[in-house]
C-alpha cells in the first residue's frame, strides 16, 4: 500500500521588527516600502512584543547620500496616531524620539551586541546617516502583521493586541528635490541574563522622499476658491 504524504507549508511568522510608511509602494526589486509624494510621510515602527517580548533600546537611522546634501541635514520625528489605517488600531502615542548622532565615515550602525548592521546596499563613503533612539517596545495594544509586498489586514481577530507601533510623521530639510531617506531598525532582546541583537529584516525596510510640499489646509483652499470666484465674475 502505498502512503500518501502530505507536506504542511510552515506558517510565515512576522517578523520582531519592521517599517512601514502609509501610502507607500512595495518595491519588489529592492524589497523595500517607497513613499514619494507632496506631504511629509507617515512612517511606523513595528515591534512584535506578543513573539518576542520586550525589545530594548529601539534605535531608527536614516542614511541618505552626501551627494544630494544642500545643507544642514535637518530630521524630524513627530509622535502621530494610526488612527485605524488599514484597520491597524494604535492607541498610545510614542515619546519623542532621541537624536543620537550623524554619522559619515562609510560605516553602519552598530547594533547592541556590539556587532555592526549589515550594509544591505544601503551604506558606505558615500552616505551619511543619522540615528535616532526610540525607547523600549513593551505595549501589546496594536495589531501585527507582515508588512510585505502589500498592507495586512490590520482587522484580523487573530492578530488583534499583539503589537507595539510607533508612528511618526517626518519632515526633512537639507536635501535636493527627488532624494530618499533610507530608514531601518533595529536592536535587542533580552532572553534571561544573554542579549540578542536583531533588526528589522531587509525586505521590511522603507525609504521615502522627504520633500513634499504640504498639501494645503482648508483656509488656503478657501481663498483659492475665492480667487476662481472672483476670476469667473470679472469674465462674465
Amino acid at each position: 500500500m502505498t502512503a500518501l504524504l502530505v507536506a504542511a507549508a510552515p506558517a510565515r511568522a512576522e517578523p520582531a521588527l519592521q517599517l512601514y510608511i502609509e501610502g507607500a509602494t512595495y518595491d519588489t526589486v529592492t524589497e523595500t516600502w517607497v513613499f514619494s509624494g507632496t506631504d511629509p510621510f507617515t512612517l511606523w515602527a513595528i515591534g512584535y512584543v506578543d513573539h518576542t517580548g520586550p525589545i530594548s533600546n529601539v534605535r531608527l537611522s536614516a542614511v541618505y547620500e552626501k551627494s544630494v546634501i544642500t545643507g544642514p541635514v535637518s530630521i524630524s520625528l513627530t509622535p502621530v496616531l494610526t488612527e485605524g489605517y488599514g484597520g491597524f488600531t494604535d492607541p498610545s502615542y510614542a515619546d519623542n524620539p532621541d537624536y543620537i548622532q550623524t554619522v559619515g565615515d562609510g560605516s553602519t550602525p552598530t547594533l547592541g551586541d556590539g556587532s555592526s548592521l549589515p550594509n544591505h546596499g544601503e551604506y558606505g563613503a558615500d552616505k551619511e546617516w543619522q540615528e535616532f533612539g526610540l525607547g523600549d517596545f513593551t505595549l501589546t495594544d496594536s495589531p501585527i502583521g507582515d508588512f510585505m509586498t502589500a498592507v495586512p489586514d490590520g482587522t484580523d481577530p487573530a492578530k488583534q493586541n499583539k503589537a507595539q507601533i510607533n508612528a511618526y510623521q517626518v519632515v526633512v530639510s537639507g536635501l535636493e528635490a527627488g532624494s530618499f531617506v533610507h530608514f531601518d531598525l533595529y536592536d535587542t532582546i533580552i532572553s534571561g541574563n544573554k542579549a540578542r541583537a536583531i533588526f528589522a529584516p531587509f525586505s521590511h525596510d522603507a525609504a521615502g522622499d522627504p520633500n513634499g510640499i504640504p498639501a494645503p489646509g482648508p483656509l488656503a483652499l478657501m481663498l483659492v476658491g475665492l480667487g476662481l470666484i472672483g476670476f469667473a465674475r470679472r469674465r462674465a
